[in-house]
């Protein structure tokens, strides 16, 4: 296995963590104060890598106009990303929720059809109807716990969240492959650019609401294991010739661990006919990178 892959599924272990401190913390709770609270943790994360490998110096060298215009946009993208995929979290069970977010790397596959004229194979033709028969097995396993895919809110929450996180998988590849930014300037700037962006949306809408703020000590860990996972990914994507989409690939098996530890610690119901929707996902977005 090459370097790069397993930088990728490292990265995958910590976003499963990630993913199941995440619903433990926005359950019932207001989604922009968990945002901005573990997005501090995360940079703060950060700052202690850079510190612990002694790039603290180089990272802020390394900002230049180029870097901090493009980790900004990043930073638009994720956090738009964020918000969608969070307020999804609160309200659908973590073994539908996330599966959902975990095909995209099948979006992102169809916007280099789109953006780059790939036309696909037959057997990624066929990845994409498994990929889609999955959406309808899970739309299926949700009718059964009361949720209309067609109709819920939280649901096209949570298809945004894929959508935007596709838009972050490509552009990704453009900063760190087609730019060749540094990685320790460009999450740098992105890190503090969240906390920024979460600030001004609390800003302009107060921390109340229908739903109070409340501490958990879930909420540090949440940014914590993101942005060691977001540090191990931009290393992996900074080798030459990784494939973004099989390096998205890798990274989302973090969706089967979310999917076993999470419906055993939120005690979710209807996991067979999840698990073989899961599956269907799983193996069509591996056909989608079949060359």
């Amino acid at each position: 296995m090459h370097e790069w892959a397993y930088l990728a599924l490292m990265s995958a272990v910590m976003l499963a963590a990630y993913d199941i401190a995440k619903k433990a913390s926005v359950k019932e709770n207001l989604v922009l104060g968990v945002l901005l609270g573990s997005t501090i943790f995360g940079s703060l994360a950060f700052l202690v890598v850079l510190f612990a490998t002694g790039r603290f110096g180089a990272a802020l060298q390394g900002i230049d106009a180029k870097v901090f215009s493009l980790a900004l946009i990043k930073s638009g993208i994720v956090a738009s990303s964020w918000v969608f995929t969070f307020c999804a979290l609160k309200f659908l069970p973590i073994t539908i929720a996330t599966p959902i977010r975990s095909s995209s790397p099948a979006l992102v596959f169809v916007a280099a059809l789109f953006i780059y004229g790939e036309v696909p194979s037959l057997v990624q033709a066929l990845g994409l109807m498994l990929v889609i028969s999955g959406y309808w097995l899970f739309s299926s396993a949700g009718k059964r716990e009361g949720i209309d895919f067609l109709r819920n809110r939280s649901v096209w929450c949570a298809v945004l969240g894929a959508i935007l996180s596709a838009c972050s998988s490509l552009w990704d590849k453009f900063v760190f492959q087609v730019s060749a930014l540094p990685i320790p300037s460009t999450q740098f700037v992105y890190q503090f650019g969240l906390v920024a962006v979460y600030a001004l949306l609390i800003a302009i809408r107060p921390l109340r609401g229908k739903t109070p703020f409340t501490w958990r000590w879930t909420i540090p860990l949440v940014g914590g294991f993101l942005a060691l996972s977001d540090y191990l990914m931009f290393n992996a994507l900074s080798y030459e010739g990784v494939p973004i989409s099989v390096a998205s690939l890798v990274r989302r098996f973090s969706v089967v661990l979310t999917f076993a530890f999470g419906a055993i610690i939120f005690k979710e119901t209807n996991l067979k006919r999840k698990a073989a929707a899961l599956s269907l996902v799983l193996i069509g977005v591996a056909l989608l990178v079949i060359k």
